[in-house]
């Protein structure tokens, strides 16, 4: 008894197939674009733009955006399936109560009762897989890997669309400034207007001046409602992502944040932070489960089925010890000939296997990629940054002296317009530029997994 018990128990434990390790890919020892740093900071990574309404619209994506929650709601369904998986594990266990009222045939093989009479049945019943192949064991193994992707894919949803509120909302703030920059301009441009009138009326210009500053006013003015529509657009844009109406919300001006500094981190850290590189990986462990999922259900399985309870044809009777009733029912079931099936299944699976393993080398590569872009933005974008500071002083003084020279009669007031036109050029360019280096700093974020643990 004792060798086939532990003969039981080494069937019982074994798996067939070949069991998961996960892959390794070489990682760089820095960045291209730049050097080692300190890894950036996980969590709540937007605190580090030190703005309180951008805070309050990236706590509103993860309490009320539909998408968000419609995928917390997908990692429950997944957590539910992941139980249902562990549950076949276990044996099923039901009970049943009948009390039937009959009349059987007179013409059965067996002598019957004449009359109707009455049946009583109280039993337990129990049917359990052994899973001697394993095929139970890499299910529920599966499932987990598969919950653990979904939860992935949750944390990779709420890092993007946490992403693109903040990428709209920085794009609004520095609207909000290319507003105020043409509101100021329009209001000199108005100042000039009536200087220029009263040159007219005094002979000193010609009515050519007067036009030349009256288009140029209603050219500004024409771009302040082009930017206006654009606000409001990114303005609805990020209502719909926090989950809010755009009919009733709205976002007061104000000046865009500061430029947060964003450590890009070390390369072989990438791998652990970004969700999408883990969500793959979770995908490749479960379609290596499935390998062996498909070796094993061509092995006999093995089930035990059983019965046990009371039977009689009266209710006084039916606890009785001798109205007592039990089954055992073991069952073997094995496949005699698949013609072929059993080797296209597995080489299917093995198909899978490789198409998921590819996957998850193309989701490394993406991410290697969205750092080294985002690191040389963010290196390009300083110095250019720094090149169109100076060229908006420049363009500021130039148009302060041009002014001087206007009022002093030694240039024609087209010079004045050219150089204002060129101070608003170089103003906006800068708050474009500007701009371009919050998105960039976000880019860098969202590229290194943001607050992935």
């Amino acid at each position: 008894m004792k060798p086939f018990l532990l003969l039981f128990l080494a069937l019982a434990s074994c798996s067939v197939g070949p069991d998961y390790k996960k892959p390794q890919f070489p990682t760089p020892a820095t960045y291209k674009a730049v050097g080692l740093t300190s890894p950036p900071p996980t969590g709540r990574w937007w605190a580090s733009f030190s703005d309180r309404t951008l805070d309050l619209l990236l706590d509103d994506v993860e309490k009320n955006s539909p998408e968000i929650l419609a995928l917390a709601a997908r990692i429950e369904q997944s957590h539910a399936i992941l139980d249902l998986r562990k549950s076949d594990k276990l044996p099923s266990i039901t009970g049943a109560a009948l009390a039937t009222r009959q009349l059987d045939s007179t013409r059965d093989i067996f002598a019957i009762p004449p009359d109707p009479y009455s049946r009583f049945r109280s039993v337990l019943n129990l049917n359990y897989e052994i899973d001697f192949w394993g095929r139970v064991r890499r299910g529920v193994t599966q499932q987990e890997a598969l919950t653990q992707a979904v939860a992935a894919d949750y944390i990779t949803a709420l890092l993007s669309t946490k992403a693109e509120v903040a990428r709209d909302y920085l794009a609004l703030r520095h609207l909000d400034d290319e507003i105020q920059l043409l509101s100021d301009t329009i209001a000199l441009r108005e100042k000039n207007e009536k200087l220029v009138q009263a040159r007219v009326r005094a002979g000193d210009t010609t009515a050519i001046d007067s036009s030349r500053a009256r288009s140029q006013t209603e050219t500004a003015r024409a771009e302040l409602h082009r930017l206006t529509q654009r606000r409001t657009e990114l303005e609805n844009a990020i209502a719909v992502l926090v989950g809010k109406n755009p009919s009733t919300y709205q976002l007061a001006k104000a000046k865009p944040p500061r430029t947060p500094i964003v450590p890009s981190g070390v390369p072989a850290d990438l791998l652990r932070r970004r969700p999408d590189v883990a969500a793959t990986e979770r995908r490749l462990a479960a379609s290596a489960e499935q390998i062996g999922i498909n070796i094993a259900n061509y092995y006999p399985r093995v089930s035990l089925s059983a019965a046990g309870g009371y039977a009689a044809l009266s209710t006084s009777d039916l606890f009785q010890r001798n109205s007592q009733l039990w089954n055992i029912s073991p069952a073997v079931v094995f496949p005699i000939t698949t013609f072929g099936r059993k080797k296209l299944e597995k080489e299917q699976a093995v198909a899978a296997y490789h198409e998921a393993l590819e996957n998850h080398r193309q989701a490394i590569l993406n991410a290697f990629r969205d750092v080294e872009n985002a690191l040389s933005g963010i290196i390009n974008l300083d110095r250019a940054l720094a090149a169109q500071r100076k060229s908006a002083l420049a363009a500021k003084e130039a148009s302060r002296l041009v002014g001087l020279r206007y009022e002093a009669g030694l240039v024609s007031f087209f010079e004045v317009i050219d150089a204002q036109r060129e101070e608003l050029q170089e103003q906006r360019a800068l708050s474009q530029t500007e701009e371009a280096r919050h998105q960039a700093t976000v880019q860098l974020i969202q590229a290194l997994g943001g607050g992935w643990r």
